[in-house]
């Protein structure tokens, strides 16, 4: 399973998610010590992804309409073509989707969204369009997350290229600010998670 950040255009919009490509494989007879392949026979196909389709406008990479599912051909295409012979022919499916894992606060709130971030050293992966499927959550302990704060989220974030929307550079970090913000004094703070691996906390009364 191999996750990366990025954005394609839907219906004449952005629509900037967080993906993950499944790699399948089988075998009628295992390898020594007991594999189907070598995981570390597959690190190309991560390689690969960090260099062509992370922090990326898919439509480029895959040069057309970016579907799920033609992501999804476009990467089988790849393996079949650079994997290692006997790995290629081991490959039995891959597929793209989109979206996170479901967190375990019930009132989390999920939004999509694409940006580009400016001030940064010409070869920054996050200064190129891209998007994420962003989490919105209460920080631990505090309770829930207001209403008002996801309903906020839902309606001017999702779907959005946030530099459209706000008029600060759309980190994680302002994005936790500017929300808690939309709760007035009753919250405490948020965090706002870009990927499943990182995110931003912001506690009221910080600077």
């Amino acid at each position: 399973m191999f996750t990366f950040e990025a954005t394609r255009m839907l219906d004449g919009a952005l629509d900037g998610h967080s993906f993950t490509a499944e790699v399948a494989l089988m075998a009628s007879q295992l390898t020594a010590p007991g594999f189907v392949v070598d995981f570390g026979e597959l690190r190309p196909i991560k390689q690969y992804i960090d260099a062509n389709l992370d922090h990326r406008l898919l439509d480029d990479a895959v040069g057309g309409p970016a579907s799920c599912e033609r992501v999804a051909e476009h990467l089988r295409a790849w393996c079949q073509a650079y994997l290692l012979p006997a790995v290629a022919l081991r490959l039995e499916s891959v597929r793209v989707r989109t979206g996170r894992r479901r967190a375990p606060d019930p009132s989390a709130v999920y939004f999509s969204a694409s940006h580009r971030l400016g001030g940064l050293p010409e070869e920054h992966q996050c200064g190129r369009l891209h998007g994420h499927s962003y989490l919105v959550s209460p920080l631990p302990g505090a309770g829930a997350l207001p209403a008002e704060v996801g309903e906020y989220a839902r309606t001017v974030f999702d779907g959005r290229l946030l530099n459209d929307v706000v008029e600060f550079e759309p980190t994680s970090e302002h994005l936790a600010r500017h929300l808690t913000a939309q709760a007035g004094a009753g919250l405490t703070g948020l965090r706002v998670s870009e990927t499943e691996s990182s995110w931003a906390e912001y506690r009221a009364g910080a600077r």
